[in-house]
């Protein structure tokens, strides 16, 4: 079953009249974007906002919300405001807040020097030089890891599935890269993201997919075909995108067509799936997760960004 908002997102550009989900120097992506609507049913014309993809993402976590009202369905939070990747914060942060403390022992020492001696004072300035000693070989050692330390970067999920938690960084489930369309840039930085998720992970692997309203099979091919790294691509018509497949494969003067083979190969490996499989996904989350990692592994966490409850305005 496709998604219930799918057809409002789609929409003609003004300029030269072709899909907003083609590539407008690909003849083949501008067949099948025309093809693809009109088994949508979308009206010949319509005219939708500049930002199809923020919209997509919008509308999917207004509809996956009311699912599971007991779990955070959001836009765009970082992966490292979740439990699995709660390490992964700790090292940057100490980069940020780190500062020398030598300064400080000096001003101590000054201020100790500038004392009358006595027995108490000559002990306080041998334990002030002995500070100094220590605090030195820290700072030696906390400017070597600033050098050499990586700092592994993620993407930001552009929709998160989560378990709250009291007290602790919440669960995430399920994350999703959500691409209107596809380039080859694009479905590689999924890709990369999926291998990222998988690799620095503390827990369990949360469910990574990629949803969009691609029609190009060879666009697909490259998150759907092999790729551990994405465990599925969503998309918001799957039923239509078969009928238009199947339809542009029957203009063709022979059967042998290399995106409809593609097409084809996806599909029977279960490697594309129809959006109300992701509704399914998200309402089979088990409740009540037990945390996989210590209380207070991590702490000051950042909030999630908070952006899933904005309306679908540029739809009206």
């Amino acid at each position: 079953m496709p998604a219930p908002f799918a057809a409002s997102l789609c929409g003609f550009r003004p300029k030269n009249g072709n899909p907003n989900t083609s590539d407008n120097n690909d003849k083949g992506s501008i067949e099948l974007g025309l093809a693809l609507f009109e088994e949508m049913g979308v009206p010949e014309g319509q005219v939708v906002g500049d930002d199809p993809g923020a919209n997509m993402e919008i509308a999917i976590v207004n509809d996956l919300q009311p699912h599971r009202s007991d779990l955070l369905i959001r836009r765009g939070p970082s992966a490292l405001a979740f439990e699995q990747y709660a390490h992964l914060r700790v090292f940057p942060e100490f980069r940020r807040g780190h500062q020398d403390v030598m300064p400080h022992v000096e001003h101590l020492m000054r201020l100790a020097s500038a004392l009358p001696s006595s027995g108490p004072v000559d002990q306080l300035r041998t334990a002030i030089a002995d500070a100094e000693e220590v605090f030195r070989g820290q700072d030696r050692m906390s400017e070597r890891l600033k050098l050499y330390m990586p700092e592994e970067s993620l993407l930001n999920l552009d929709i998160t599935c989560a378990s709250e938690q009291e007290a602790m960084e919440p669960i995430l489930h399920l994350g999703l890269s959500s691409k209107w369309s596809l380039r080859t840039d694009r479905a590689q930085d999924c890709v990369s993201q999926g291998s990222k998720l998988a690799s620095q992970r503390r827990g369990p692997m949360p469910h990574y997919a990629v949803i969009t309203m691609e029609p190009r099979p060879a666009m697909l091919k490259i998150l759907a075909d092999g790729s551990g790294s994405v465990d599925y691509v969503y998309h918001l018509d799957l039923p239509a995108l078969k009928r238009a497949m199947k339809k542009v494969r029957a203009q063709r003067r022979s059967n042998k067509w290399s995106p409809g083979d593609t097409f084809d190969r996806l599909l029977n490996q279960g490697r594309i799936r129809d959006y109300d499989q992701l509704v399914d996904a998200v309402k089979n989350i088990p409740k009540g997760l037990r945390p996989s990692v210590p209380e207070h592994a991590a702490e000051q966490v950042p909030p999630p960004h908070d952006s899933g409850s904005v309306g679908l305005t540029a739809l009206s």
